[in-house]
């Protein structure tokens, strides 16, 4: 969780250093959703090659060389001189992160048997409004404070957010266990029993050969990756630009960072319980399946209808309401759909399954402020984008009614 807020925090961090990096470096609503969104460009690239390469190294190497590598490139992100390098840094950052979310849900696949899944992944996930929820008003205090020292506010804003990552990364070797076996605060009769609870041995890497044949043959995978990219639409759309909306409504650089905390705040506690409720009735229902689709469809719609009510809403508390509403849905959803889509996938193709997924699904990332930009420098408003946002999560709450319904899918082995 602690990892995960800080790779959340320097991936998100540039909505806040936009306020006033926008300026100094002259770029535009629209080259401002280009460089957030070529983020993920690069993170598609190395996605499922950095998942492989986890499989087989560990966890504990692999995470560690990744976060050290990112954190360096946020720092650096402090010391551009114009649009170009700042773009190019986007792209090497996403390069490097592009690892990590999908290596952990894999690594986590390791520890905890499918009964609790659900809600040990939503604690995971509850460090992105965990990092907002902090973030939020932290980076507005540190833009507050000025140039310090020949830096400008927002150069220390990528120096002090972007070191933790080296820190932590050189802290994950050794507090980092890659699996069960490997730890001695377990008995070996504890061992055997979550051996036997997890079921199948995590799988290695599978064969180039194998993989694509196995990936072309199943259209289900295409379909979990578009519910993904719908969900980063929205994910990407709290992260990027609820601060510049509420900026729009009039609100003061200070009351903008902790006002943008608030949805996060109500996003912690709503996932958590949502979650864990999800988690107790499907123990309790014969008709598991059903209950997990139902679930994850309303999430997708209540992150639809709060995107809506932020567009269309007519001052800045209406509009911190709506994103609420939206950042409880959208949150509740991660880990809700990573639960249903790990139990539908087995064999020696997980990892790479698993990074395709979040690879493809994450071209949403790109999409999304892209498209936001754009229609924010031709409409001069958001109310269109957040809107058009609301519309594809609920085209996202259809599909995933639909996935939860066919047989399990099984990799090819």
């Amino acid at each position: 969780m602690v990892l995960y807020l800080v790779a959340f925090l320097d991936r998100v961090n540039i909505s806040f250093a936009a306020l006033t990096m926008n300026r100094d470096l002259g770029i535009g609503d629209s080259l401002f959703g280009l460089a957030a969104g070529i983020f993920f460009v690069g993170y598609f690239i190395f996605e499922v090659p950095s998942n492989l390469i986890l499989a087989r190294l560990g966890a504990r190497r692999w995470i560690m060389i990744l976060m050290i590598v990112w954190g360096i490139t946020s720092v650096a992100t402090a010391f551009v001189r114009g649009p170009q390098l700042y773009i190019l840094l986007r792209f090497l950052l996403g390069l490097a992160e592009s690892g990590f979310f999908p290596g952990i849900i894999l690594y986590l696949t390791f520890w905890f048997p499918p009964s609790v899944r659900s809600s040990i992944m939503a604690l995971f996930a509850a460090a992105i409004p965990v990092s907002n929820l902090l973030g939020a008003p932290i980076s507005a205090q540190i833009l507050a404070l000025g140039n310090w020292g020949g830096l400008r506010s927002w150069q220390w804003l990528f120096i002090l957010e972007g070191a933790p990552a080296i820190v932590l990364g050189g802290l994950v070797f050794f507090l980092l266990p890659d699996k069960p076996q490997d730890v001695p605060w377990l008995s070996r009769e504890e061992k055997a029993a979550l051996a036997k609870e997890l079921g199948p041995a995590t799988p290695q890497s599978p064969q180039t050969d194998s993989f694509l044949h196995s990936f072309l043959a199943r259209p289900a995978i295409y379909a979990w990756s578009l519910a993904y990219f719908m969900l980063a639409l929205g994910l990407y759309g709290l992260g990027f630009w609820i601060p510049k909306v509420l900026v729009s409504h009039g609100l003061t650089l200070k009351g903008t960072g902790w006002a943008t905390a608030a949805p996060y705040l109500v996003a912690v506690v709503g996932m958590v319980l949502w979650t864990r409720r999800a988690d107790r009735d499907l123990a309790r229902s014969a008709d598991r399946e059903g209950g997990r689709r139902v679930n994850l469809a309303l999430a997708y719609l209540a992150a639809g209808v709060g995107f809506a009510i932020a567009g269309l809403a007519p001052n800045a508390a209406i509009a911190i309401a709506g994103f609420s509403l939206a950042a409880v849905g959208i949150l509740t959803s991660m880990p809700l759909f990573w639960s249903s889509c790990t139990l539908r996938l087995a064999g020696p193709t997980v990892a790479a399954y698993i990074a395709l997924i979040n690879a493809i699904g994450n071209l949403g990332g790109f999409a999304g402020p892209v498209a936001m930009g754009w229609l924010r420098e031709t409409t001069h408003s958001y109310a269109l984008g957040l809107c058009a946002t609301g519309l594809c999560l609920a085209g996202g709450a259809a599909l995933v009614a639909q996935l939860a319904r066919p047989a399990p899918l099984h990799a090819a082995r």
